[in-house]
């Protein structure tokens, strides 16, 4: 019987420590994806959506293993927007077919403001109201990052300037959440500390763009 507990338990010890090598892995996977991200993006290489689409599958993963479903529900929407990034990146004569207009380096209108704002309400809102019904350990942090992040890419994807601005924001809530886990994801969270000064870089070379040709 004591060798039969003591395997048991060995063995539950073994897949304790597997689960969090491949978390682990993950975590650091998805690092070096997002670093790698934000320099390319940084300086408007269009490369830099396919590590964006390779660092939003492994945080999906990361996600579901920390019970962040609002992460998980965010990053499976972010490859929709990824493709989208693709698109818009790598096909601006098709870009210009569908949207009617060139995709240059240009801040938003009046117009998008609202229509981005509405977007992030609307996001959040409905977020919090299903979050709160599950065991995600930040509800209405985890709700906000959602309705910035959605928001961001999508201004990303179309070149707005002040996206930067937005994920400037983000980057500092996503930080702190992932410092007050439990488990907490340091390699995460240090990601998004750096994210948070690439984020400053980042905008001010777009802005640089837009004042060079407008």
């Amino acid at each position: 019987d004591i060798g039969l507990g003591y395997f048991i338990f060995d063995r539950n010890y073994l897949k304790k420590i597997y689960y969090k090598l491949v978390v682990m892995m993950l975590e650091i996977f998805a690092t070096i994806c997002g670093l790698i991200q934000s320099i390319l993006i940084m300086f408007k290489r269009k490369e830099n959506w396919i590590f964006y689409m390779l660092n939003i599958l492994s945080l999906t993963l990361f996600s579901l293993t920390a019970h962040l479903y609002g992460d998980v529900i965010e990053n499976l929407v972010y490859v929709i927007f990824g493709l989208l990034g693709l698109l818009t990146w790598y096909f601006e004569d098709i870009t210009k077919k569908i949207f009617k207009y060139d995709n240059k380096m240009r801040y938003t209108k009046t117009s998008e403001k609202i229509f981005y704002f509405m977007m992030f309400s609307v996001i959040s809102i409905g977020m919090y109201i299903f979050l709160s019904s599950t065991n995600d350990p930040e509800p209405l942090m985890d709700a906000i990052t959602t309705g910035m992040g959605f928001t961001a890419t999508l201004m990303m994807a179309f070149k707005r300037v002040d996206a930067w601005v937005v994920w400037l924001v983000d980057d500092c809530l996503m930080a702190y959440i992932y410092f007050i886990l439990p488990d907490k994801a340091l390699w995460l969270m240090s990601l998004n500390i750096i994210w948070i000064f690439l984020a400053i870089g980042t905008w001010y070379t777009w802005h640089k763009d837009y004042k060079e040709n407008n």
